[in-house]
């Protein structure tokens, strides 16, 4: 969705179906470099919420990029 100022913003959801904590956590630092590294290609800035699925904990951050660059019509 748009943002009302002129910031990006990220939202996370990644639930113990995903795996333990450290999967969790690895899951989450993969999508928050992603949007790190692609910040700029939104304009305007948007606010961006990402749920994590069930089969999640195993992607790698080539995966994740992949899919979310579909999903965001970049690639």
């Amino acid at each position: 969705m748009p943002a009302d100022d002129n910031f990006c913003r990220l939202g996370l959801t990644v639930s113990r179906k995903v795996g333990n904590a450290v999967c969790r956590n690895r899951v989450k630092r993969l999508l928050r470099e992603y949007f790190r590294r692609h910040r700029h290609f939104f304009d305007p800035p948007v606010i961006l919420s990402v749920i994590a699925k069930k089969n999640s904990g195993q992607v790698t951050a080539r995966m994740i990029e992949q899919e979310l660059n579909i999903l965001i019509k970049k690639g």
